[in-house]
């Protein structure tokens, strides 16, 4: 199931229709990029936020240097940050008081995981 931003204290979270990825909500997520188009990935985990808070997001390239986007949230409200292009990378982002899933964009032919 796809869980897409609420409220934390909202009751029903609405499902998203982006990639579906399997995997427990701690584990590094294999996953491979496509030259050419960003596409979205989600790790489906409901991620519960409380103000001020932070999330992480790492990633590390078997092959290639992907291109990275993460999502992160600003005022109950989506926003993508650019996290960069490279074989390994980190980025913290402002999550804030939502639920919702952890997502990427990437793009660049490549295989990797990510968290």
């Amino acid at each position: 199931m796809s869980v897409a931003a609420v409220p934390a204290n909202a009751s029903t979270p609405s499902a998203s229709a982006e990639t579906r990825q399997t995997a427990s909500c701690n584990e590094w997520i294999r996953a491979v990029g496509v030259p050419g188009r960003w596409q979205t990935l989600s790790d489906d985990c409901g991620h519960f936020g409380r103000p001020g808070l932070k999330m992480g997001y790492s990633w590390a390239a078997e092959r290639g240097r992907p291109c990275i986007k993460v999502q992160g949230f600003v005022g109950g409200r989506a926003k993508w940050y650019n996290a960069g292009c490279g074989a390994t990378g980190r980025i913290t982002v402002k999550w804030g008081d939502v639920l919702a899933a952890k997502k990427i964009k990437v793009k660049g032919a490549s295989l990797f995981k990510w968290k």
